[in-house]
Parts: C-alpha cells; sequence; structure tokens
C-alpha cells in the first residue's frame, strides 16, 4: 500500500462516517408557511463538547458510541412556497434551495472536520479512542518472515534505476516494513531517501511523522506531518495533528 494512500486512508476512515451521518441528517421541508428562527449558531467548541458530553455516555466501538452523537447535529431548511403556488413556483423554488443546502454542507462539513480535530484534543473519550487506532496503523511485525521481506525489498531496491516506476513502490514496502519491525533509524533513513529520490511523491513525511510518534518526538511529528500536508494537499490531515497534539499534552 502506497504510503500516501495510506496517510489519506486513515483520516477518511475516521471522517466518513461523521460525513455519511452529517450528510443524511441535513433535510429540505416543503411549507406554505414563512417560517423563522432566531437560533443562535453553535461555536466548534459548544459542538464538540456537545458531542464529548454524548460519546463519554454511549458504549461500544467508536462508530457506535460516534454515530448518536453526529446525528444530533443535523441542519433543516425549510423551502417557502407562496400561496397558490403552480408546479413551476415549486420546481423554482426547491432547485434554489437545493443550490442553497449544497452549499450549506459543504460549509457544515467544514465545520464538521474542525469540529472532529477539536475533539480529538479536548475530549478524553474520544481523543483516546483515535490515538488507539493510530498507535496501531503500523502493528508491530518482527517475525522472520517480515525480516525476510525486507532483506528482498532492499535488494530489489539496490538493482532498480530511479526511472524504474517498481522502485518507489518497493521504497514505499521497505518504509512500511521496516516501522513494523519497528526498526526505526532505518525506517527513518528510508523516508530521508524518499524525500530525496522523490521530491513531489510525499508519504514519506507522515512515515516519519509516525516514526517520530513513536519515540515520543511530537515537534517532529507535527512538523513532518504540516510537510506531508503541503505536498499533497490533504487537509483532512489535520485529525492526525490533532491526534499528535493530544498526545504531546498527555506526556508533558
Amino acid at each position: 500500500m502506497a504510503l500516501r494512500y495510506t496517510s489519506k486512508f486513515f483520516c477518511k476512515l475516521l471522517l466518513l462516517l461523521c460525513v455519511l451521518i452529517f450528510a443524511s441528517s441535513c433535510e429540505i421541508k416543503y411549507s406554505s408557511e414563512v417560517i423563522s428562527t432566531n437560533d443562535k449558531e453553535k461555536s466548534i467548541a459548544e459542538l464538540s463538547q456537545e458531542a464529548c458530553d454524548c460519546f463519554s455516555n454511549q458504549k461500544g466501538d467508536i462508530d457506535t458510541r460516534l454515530t448518536p452523537c453526529i446525528k444530533s447535529i443535523n441542519y433543516s431548511q425549510t423551502v417557502n412556497l407562496p400561496e397558490g403556488h403552480s408546479l413551476q413556483d415549486s420546481v423554482a423554488a426547491v432547485d434554489s434551495m437545493k443550490s442553497k443546502m449544497n452549499a450549506m454542507k459543504s460549509r457544515e462539513l467544514y465545520k464538521m472536520s474542525s469540529m472532529m480535530q477539536n475533539l480529538v484534543v479536548s475530549c478524553d473519550a474520544y481523543g483516546a479512542e483515535v490515538e488507539a487506532l493510530y498507535d496501531k496503523w503500523y502493528p508491530i511485525d518482527s517475525s522472520a518472515a517480515n525480516l525476510d521481506s525486507i532483506k528482498i525489498l532492499k535488494s530489489n531496491f539496490q538493482m532498480a534505476s530511479v526511472s524504474d516506476s517498481t522502485k518507489i513502490a518497493v521504497l514505499n514496502k521497505l518504509i512500511a516494513k521496516n516501522i513494523e519491525a519497528r526498526r526505526l533509524a532505518e525506517g527513518l533513513r528510508r523516508c530521508q531517501q524518499m524525500k530525496k529520490l522523490f521530491k513531489n511523491e510525499g508519504g514519506a513525511y507522515y512515515a516519519s511523522a509516525f516514526i517520530y510518534n513513536l519515540q515520543k518526538k511530537y515537534p517532529e511529528a507535527i512538523s513532518e506531518l504540516k510537510q506531508e500536508i503541503s505536498i499533497s494537499g490533504d487537509n483532512n490531515l489535520e485529525l492526525i495533528v490533532a491526534v499528535i497534539k493530544r498526545k504531546a499534552q498527555h506526556n508533558k
């Protein structure tokens, strides 16, 4: 699995449930009555606190516990149709509201992402769950079979030319295998090779951040993740930055 894909997949795994639940909670209602509301928009901190309180009172795995908490954050919009409205009026009003709802969903999903980042840092119950998921992303494998795989990959890497499309794939696997074997110094060295040989590939920063995380070098881990975000353009990785910040706070 390519390192860049691995980094994106971890974040999407955490965020996808939230996005799907939230999107399903958005609805359009139709009425010929004028409805007004003075509800104040809740801040990220307020939404995070509500979600944290809810999550802490649930039982089960992280998805089971999070689902009712995200469902409670919903948004419904009323389409106000004129009295004696025609079919054309209805179609025009619905099309207009769908456009507004799409824009609203984009803003609210961005807010949802920000809330999840804040939740990791501010909510011990949720933060601990996400932290555990992250720490297991490269499971320990010090078996003889894995060490033999590293030897074979090392040989294949040395034989391949820089222009060979397989070289980067082999290096990706070599980095991952070394991390799983907890050969951290070698893993970092291979990450440096990736950065030098394939500057725009990314993924190596994500991997080196994970190594620094294992070594409890949290400022270095955050710096590597920021570099990964800059290269990949994947702002979802800010969720992992939040995980590292939480760990830094708890290890002072």
